[in-house]
Protein backbone atom coordinates (compact mmCIF):
# COMPACT_ATOMS: atom_id res chain seq x y z
CA UNK A 1 0.00 0.00 0.00
CA UNK A 2 1.18 3.24 -0.83
CA UNK A 3 0.99 6.01 1.77
CA UNK A 4 1.09 9.61 1.31
CA UNK A 5 4.33 11.90 1.90
CA UNK A 6 3.16 14.78 4.66
CA UNK A 7 5.07 17.22 3.06
CA UNK A 8 2.07 17.22 0.07
CA UNK A 9 -0.04 19.19 2.34
CA UNK A 10 -2.44 21.25 0.40
CA UNK A 11 -4.58 24.15 2.92
CA UNK A 12 -7.78 22.80 3.96
CA UNK A 13 -6.63 19.11 3.65
CA UNK A 14 -5.51 18.12 6.56
CA UNK A 15 -3.15 15.52 5.42
CA UNK A 16 -0.51 14.81 3.23
CA UNK A 17 -1.30 13.65 -0.34
CA UNK A 18 -0.15 11.07 -3.27
CA UNK A 19 0.90 12.65 -5.65
CA UNK A 20 -0.95 11.48 -9.30
CA UNK A 21 0.07 8.17 -10.54
CA UNK A 22 -0.87 8.65 -14.05
CA UNK A 23 1.22 11.04 -16.31
CA UNK A 24 -0.24 14.39 -17.65
CA UNK A 25 -1.23 12.83 -21.03
CA UNK A 26 -3.24 10.25 -19.38
CA UNK A 27 -4.85 12.45 -16.71
CA UNK A 28 -5.96 14.82 -19.57
CA UNK A 29 -7.43 11.83 -21.41
CA UNK A 30 -9.54 11.45 -17.86
CA UNK A 31 -10.35 14.82 -17.37
CA UNK A 32 -12.06 15.15 -21.18
CA UNK A 33 -14.02 11.97 -20.28
CA UNK A 34 -15.05 13.05 -16.49
CA UNK A 35 -16.57 16.28 -18.05
CA UNK A 36 -18.77 14.25 -20.28
CA UNK A 37 -20.69 12.75 -18.07
CA UNK A 38 -23.95 13.65 -17.93
CA UNK A 39 -24.37 14.02 -13.85
CA UNK A 40 -21.26 16.41 -13.96
CA UNK A 41 -23.41 18.53 -16.44
CA UNK A 42 -26.29 18.89 -14.41
CA UNK A 43 -25.21 19.94 -11.52
CA UNK A 44 -22.39 22.42 -12.94
CA UNK A 45 -19.26 20.70 -12.22
CA UNK A 46 -16.58 21.16 -13.63
CA UNK A 47 -13.08 19.43 -13.04
CA UNK A 48 -9.39 20.14 -12.92
CA UNK A 49 -5.97 18.71 -11.73
CA UNK A 50 -4.73 21.33 -9.86
CA UNK A 51 -1.23 20.46 -8.09
CA UNK A 52 0.57 16.94 -7.22
CA UNK A 53 -2.53 14.76 -6.11
CA UNK A 54 -4.62 17.26 -5.95
CA UNK A 55 -8.23 16.84 -8.06
CA UNK A 56 -10.49 20.35 -7.93
CA UNK A 57 -14.24 20.80 -8.85
CA UNK A 58 -16.32 24.20 -9.00
CA UNK A 59 -19.38 25.02 -9.76
CA UNK A 60 -19.82 26.46 -13.48
CA UNK A 61 -22.98 27.94 -12.76
CA UNK A 62 -25.91 27.96 -10.02
CA UNK A 63 -29.49 26.79 -10.67
CA UNK A 64 -32.04 26.74 -8.69
CA UNK A 65 -31.83 22.72 -8.52
CA UNK A 66 -28.33 23.28 -6.85
CA UNK A 67 -29.62 25.20 -3.82
CA UNK A 68 -30.91 24.56 -0.49
CA UNK A 69 -34.05 26.23 0.44
CA UNK A 70 -35.46 28.43 3.05
CA UNK A 71 -34.30 31.61 1.31
CA UNK A 72 -30.46 30.93 1.93
CA UNK A 73 -28.17 31.15 -0.95
CA UNK A 74 -26.02 27.92 -0.07
CA UNK A 75 -25.76 24.78 -1.62
CA UNK A 76 -28.13 21.93 -1.04
CA UNK A 77 -26.46 19.46 1.35
CA UNK A 78 -27.20 16.19 -1.16
CA UNK A 79 -25.24 18.46 -4.08
CA UNK A 80 -22.41 18.68 -1.00
CA UNK A 81 -22.54 15.33 -0.64
CA UNK A 82 -22.62 15.00 -5.27
CA UNK A 83 -19.17 17.46 -5.43
CA UNK A 84 -17.38 15.70 -2.73
CA UNK A 85 -18.30 12.00 -4.64
CA UNK A 86 -17.20 13.98 -8.19
CA UNK A 87 -14.05 15.27 -6.33
CA UNK A 88 -12.94 11.72 -5.01
CA UNK A 89 -13.86 10.18 -8.21
CA UNK A 90 -11.77 12.69 -10.41
CA UNK A 91 -8.74 11.95 -7.88
CA UNK A 92 -9.16 8.17 -8.42
CA UNK A 93 -8.94 8.32 -11.98
CA UNK A 94 -5.34 10.44 -11.62
CA UNK A 95 -4.30 7.05 -10.09
CA UNK A 96 -5.76 3.93 -10.71
CA UNK A 97 -4.69 3.01 -14.70
CA UNK A 98 -9.09 2.43 -15.34
CA UNK A 99 -11.73 4.26 -17.20
CA UNK A 100 -14.04 4.51 -14.37
CA UNK A 101 -13.49 5.17 -10.77
CA UNK A 102 -16.43 4.55 -7.78
CA UNK A 103 -17.08 5.37 -4.45
CA UNK A 104 -17.15 2.32 -2.26
CA UNK A 105 -17.62 4.94 0.96
CA UNK A 106 -18.36 8.77 1.58
CA UNK A 107 -18.51 10.21 5.04
CA UNK A 108 -19.54 13.88 4.99
CA UNK A 109 -18.89 15.76 7.61
CA UNK A 110 -20.73 19.54 7.46
CA UNK A 111 -19.27 22.24 9.27
CA UNK A 112 -21.19 25.62 8.02
CA UNK A 113 -23.72 26.55 5.34
CA UNK A 114 -21.75 26.43 1.97
CA UNK A 115 -22.74 30.34 1.21
CA UNK A 116 -22.75 30.76 -2.71
CA UNK A 117 -21.82 34.54 -2.48
CA UNK A 118 -18.21 33.54 -3.83
CA UNK A 119 -17.19 30.94 -6.01
CA UNK A 120 -15.97 27.57 -3.85
CA UNK A 121 -14.15 24.00 -4.48
CA UNK A 122 -14.04 20.84 -3.69
CA UNK A 123 -10.56 19.60 -3.57
CA UNK A 124 -9.45 16.19 -2.78
CA UNK A 125 -6.88 13.60 -3.10
CA UNK A 126 -5.65 10.27 -1.86
CA UNK A 127 -3.94 9.77 0.90
CA UNK A 128 -3.43 5.60 0.91
CA UNK A 129 -4.02 3.19 -2.15
CA UNK A 130 -3.33 -0.06 -3.33
CA UNK A 131 -4.15 -1.20 -6.67
CA UNK A 132 -7.41 -2.01 -6.14
CA UNK A 133 -8.72 0.64 -3.63
CA UNK A 134 -7.87 4.61 -2.26
CA UNK A 135 -8.76 6.40 0.84
CA UNK A 136 -9.64 9.73 0.03
CA UNK A 137 -9.81 13.22 1.70
CA UNK A 138 -11.72 16.36 0.53
CA UNK A 139 -13.28 19.69 1.72
CA UNK A 140 -15.18 22.44 0.73
CA UNK A 141 -13.94 25.99 0.91
CA UNK A 142 -14.10 29.34 -0.68
CA UNK A 143 -11.66 29.39 -3.70
CA UNK A 144 -10.24 32.74 -2.22
CA UNK A 145 -9.19 30.55 1.12
CA UNK A 146 -10.98 30.39 4.29
CA UNK A 147 -12.82 28.14 6.76
CA UNK A 148 -14.11 24.81 5.13
CA UNK A 149 -18.08 24.61 5.21
CA UNK A 150 -17.44 20.31 4.70
CA UNK A 151 -15.08 17.95 4.73
CA UNK A 152 -15.56 14.22 3.50
CA UNK A 153 -13.36 10.89 3.35
CA UNK A 154 -13.49 8.46 1.26
CA UNK A 155 -12.93 5.13 -0.57
CA UNK A 156 -12.42 4.70 -3.95
CA UNK A 157 -11.80 2.09 -6.41
CA UNK A 158 -11.36 1.26 -10.07
CA UNK A 159 -13.27 -0.82 -11.90
CA UNK A 160 -11.42 -2.79 -14.28
CA UNK A 161 -13.22 -5.24 -17.10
Amino acid sequence: MQRADATLAEPGLRLGLLPFRLGAAERRARLASFACRSEIGWFGFEGRYAGPGIAEITLSRLHPGVLGGGGVAALNGGVVAAGFDAAVVLAGLGHFDADVVVTLELSVQFLSLARTDAPLVFRAGLTRSSRGFGFAQAVLEPVAGGAPFATATAMVAPVRP
